[in-house]
């Protein structure tokens, strides 16, 4: 499940600049499978920090993430066509300094289900025993 779809990239971009940013043959067409892309990209930049807090993918998605999502992948579509766009580049920044403080806890996403914290307590220990070796270099030498 993506946090945002190409329709909430559309509340942020008009048509014409999507685009330009997407259409490399010249269809004068949104080019779904570049949009795709930049989405399934955004969310995996974004389990990647929230993940150290909270249970990914997140369900249901806070509205705070699906406009990030929409953010990052825009972003990502300006990288594609290496169009410099100071806007678009700072608010990448941000979304990402964001998702620093959300890794951090620092800043909480509402209706986000938090990982337990590890146990630092628990006392219980693996041990593995197995039989004695049957081949050893001091066995073999000398066959």
């Amino acid at each position: 499940m993506s946090y945002c779809t190409s329709a909430d990239l559309a509340k942020k971009i008009d048509e014409s600049a999507l685009i330009q940013l997407t259409d490399t043959t010249g269809a004068g067409l949104v080019d779904t499978d570049k949009v795709d892309r930049a989405i399934r990209d955004a969310d995996a930049v974004i389990d990647s920090y929230v993940s150290k807090v909270y249970k990914t993918p997140l369900a249901p998605v806070p509205h705070v993430v699906s406009g990030l999502s929409a953010t990052l992948a825009i972003a990502a579509l300006h990288r594609f066509r290496s169009v410099d766009s100071p806007v678009w580049n700072a608010a990448h920044d941000a979304a990402l300094g964001f998702l620093r403080k959300v890794a951090k806890g620092s800043v909480t996403l509402e209706g986000a289900v938090t990982e337990p914290a590890p146990a630092d307590d628990v006392s219980s220990t693996v041990t593995f025993s197995s039989a004695t070796r049957r081949f050893s270099r001091e066995s073999l030498k000398g066959m």
